[in-house]
């Protein structure tokens, strides 16, 4: 079974394995080819916005040379030639140049105008003429049409006066021409900035004349313009450069986001500073990519429904030897809990036993406490009697003596004989009790013992009776008052929390301590290891029993000549129990009953229960319910970890054992656990048992549906 499990999840980790390997490996090369793509293609695009760069260039300077040999041809000599000759030449020049050039002017250097044609809107600049009179660049301007116009100007002679013609190029025009024919893809394009990164060129005409991030950011506040920016302050430092940035289609109203894989260049011209950007869409490099990855997809996933499919298979396989290997745990917890009921079944009588032995000591105390009351009476009366002779009177005062010594182990006998029968337990402060204790015990201590008390203020609130510390202290006390006799010494009582959940109540004393060879029967009843008169052996079986009544533990540490320190631990409680709608931990279940059929209809009735309970109350954890058909199993679970259960419902009628007996058993291993006996027909004895705290709960089957919902929500459980 071990080594076809291990083959099994060898198979499938080797399976998990090549199939990561197979998409870890895919993805790797998916992002690999995809990052050679993008650099390729931003080289591309690199040279794309050089080579429109460069046509832009060409262009305006060609334009600018025209000028130069045009205007050089046409400079007046001639006193007959007028202005009206220079505006016809001048004009056939705009007309031939066709829509490139808007508008034309003629000044004067000194401003005046002497003529102009077309949608014109601008001032002769005051620059400097060039030294050779060269035609240049003398500035641009954003028209009210949403395009900028460029001027070019050229300075020449006329009728001796220095004039100078200046021709607007509309740069929309211009990038229709030049910019607008590089195709980029099927959504990239090429724009165009000037030095100060206003847009002078775009395909978007309403991204004219704005900043190319500023504006932008003022146009766009909702838009995240980080990688923009980024960008910008690259195009201010270097004079070329690649990227892939986060964008928007500016041409959309809705502007969508998009990524982009971005190149730019710079260029100069006579007197300006141009930036071309080109762009495109990192989708479209991703459609090839994407039809690759979909292919890998398809093979990976025809290899994992394969795995699933041996997976699938060789789970049955595994279900079925899992299911008769938990069938073999089953029934060898079952033994092993047989063997554990036998164990218990014997402790248990044992407990009739010692409870019989108690009957008996109880009846003798009493019948022995008749026959010492009248020779105390009469021992009293002689006492007091003055005509009785000093040496009589003697006789009297021994035989006083033995009637208190016989008295004194007459209530030990009845202590002995009350220890598990102190009704049920109810909720007490330790710290308050062994407080009250400890000034009994002060106040009887002998003149050569000192009694020193260490009780923390806080509550300690355990499950107990009222007196029980008295009783417990003065067992321990008298024991520790005769290890130190005469030598005397010191006696601490002391209490702490050791933990969350348990307290520890400690008595050391400093005499004569116990021998090592007596120390495993010194509980037993009747042992004593004092001598003849002064011990009935019945102490310290008291204090065991007590402890194990309230679910707590007893321990000692002795070393012969230093002394002898007992420690008795006891689970501490809370003081109440949250109300449903707020209670954090679920509640542990477990029902026991021979019958399968009413546990599968009480399993089913309580996780109704629960869910009716979380949708009207709010409990945000259900009750978590275990079920089984045999105590043994239940004993050998309790066993292995007794704080498994809160809650143990069980029948009365069930093989082995009956419930009232399992009941004992549980209740021996872990006291705070809630039991409730259930049974089709009623008995008196369960009432005893539940007086005396053996059970804490009787249900009549026939009530089970009205009953269950209050005692899984609303009863108050044993501290543990």
């Amino acid at each position: 079974m071990e080594k076809l499990k291990k083959q099994f999840f060898v198979l499938c980790a080797a399976g998990a394995l090549s199939a990561s390997f197979i998409i870890t490996v895919s993805l790797s090369f998916y992002r690999s080819y995809q990052r050679e793509l993008i650099e390729t293609e931003q080289q591309q695009l690199l040279t794309m916005a050089q080579t429109v760069g460069k046509s832009l260039v060409n262009y305006i300077q060609q334009e600018l040379e025209t000028l130069d040999l045009y205007f050089g041809s046409i400079q007046s000599h001639a006193p007959e030639e007028t202005y009206e000759d220079l505006y016809i030449a001048s004009s056939s020049f705009l007309r031939q140049k066709g829509d490139i050039y808007e508008a034309m002017a003629c000044y004067t250097l000194d401003g005046v105008l002497l003529f102009q044609e077309g949608d014109w809107d601008f001032h002769c600049p005051d620059t400097p003429s060039s030294p050779d009179r060269h035609a240049m660049i003398c500035g641009k301007q954003l028209t009210k049409k949403g395009w900028y116009q460029l001027f070019l100007s050229r300075d020449f002679l006329w009728q001796n006066s220095l004039c100078r013609i200046v021709y607007a190029m509309n740069l929309n025009e211009l990038y229709e021409q030049i910019v607008a024919p590089v195709q980029i893809g099927q959504g990239g394009y090429s724009i165009v900035k000037d030095s100060n990164l206003d847009i002078i060129m775009h395909h978007a005409q309403d991204q004219i004349g704005i900043d190319a991030v500023y504006d932008r950011s003022r146009l766009y506040p909702q838009l995240d313009l980080t990688d923009l920016f980024s960008w910008i302050s690259l195009q201010q430092t270097q004079p070329e450069g690649l990227s892939v940035i986060d964008s928007y289609v500016w041409d959309n109203p809705q502007l969508p986001p998009q990524r982009r894989i971005v190149a730019y260049t710079t260029i100069l011209l006579p007197g300006e500073e141009w930036i071309v950007n080109s762009t495109l869409p990192l989708q479209e490099l991703d459609r090839p990519l994407t039809h690759m990855m979909q292919r890998l997809i398809i093979m990976s996933a025809f290899f994992l429904l394969l795995l699933v499919v041996f997976v699938y298979l060789m789970t049955r396989s595994l279900d079925r030897a899992e299911t008769q290997r938990r069938q073999i745990a089953y029934l060898k917890e079952i033994n092993d809990g047989m063997e554990l009921l036998r164990r218990k079944d014997e402790e248990l009588q044992r407990y009739h036993q010692m409870q019989s032995i108690g009957q008996m000591s109880s009846h003798i105390a009493h019948e022995f406490n008749n026959y010492l009351t009248p020779v105390m009476i009469y021992g009293e009366i002689l006492e007091n009697d003055t005509s009785i002779s000093s040496q009589n009177q003697e006789l009297i005062h021994g035989i006083i003596g033995s009637v208190e010594q016989a008295a004194a182990l007459s209530r030990k006998l009845l202590d002995f004989s009350r220890q598990d029968n102190y009704g049920p337990l109810t909720e007490q402060d330790l710290a308050e009790e062994t407080c009250q204790a400890s000034q009994v015990i002060s106040r009887m201590a002998p003149d050569h013992v000192t009694v020193h008390t260490e009780i923390p203020d806080t509550r300690l609130l355990v499950r107990g009776n009222k007196g029980m510390m008295n009783h417990l202290l003065l067992n321990l006390c008298n024991n520790a008052f005769h290890a130190m006799d005469d030598r005397g010494g010191t006696l601490t009582i002391r209490l702490e929390q050791t933990g969350e959940n348990q307290a520890v109540l400690s008595v050391a004393d400093t005499g004569c301590g116990i021998a090592a060879e007596v120390l495993d029967s010194i509980f037993e009843p009747f042992y004593t290891t004092k001598r003849s008169g002064k011990g009935t052996g019945l102490g310290l079986s008291v204090v065991r029993n007590v402890m194990n009544s309230v679910g707590g533990q007893v321990r000692l540490e002795s070393q012969v000549g230093a002394g002898t320190t007992f420690y008795l631990s006891f689970p501490l409680i809370s003081s109440s129990l949250p109300l449903s709608g707020s209670r954090k931990k679920a509640r542990q279940l477990i029902i026991v009953d021979d019958d399968a059929a009413l546990l599968k209809s009480l399993k089913a009735m309580v996780k109704r229960i629960s869910a009716a309970e979380q949708e009207h109350e709010g409990i945000s954890v259900p009750v978590q319910t275990e079920c089984y058909d045999h105590p043994a199993a239940v004993l050998s679970l309790l066993e292995r970890n007794k704080d498994c259960c809160d809650i143990l419902l069980t029948d009365y009628s069930m093989p082995s054992v009956n419930g009232l007996e399992l009941a004992q058993m549980v209740r021996r291993i872990n006291p705070h656990i809630f039991l409730v006996l259930m049974s089709g027909s009623g008995n008196k004895q369960f009432e005893e048992y539940l007086k005396n705290g053996v059970i804490d709960c009787y249900i009549d089957k026939t009530q089970l549906a009205g009953k269950l919902p209050y005692l899984l929500f609303n009863t108050k459980l044993r501290g543990r």
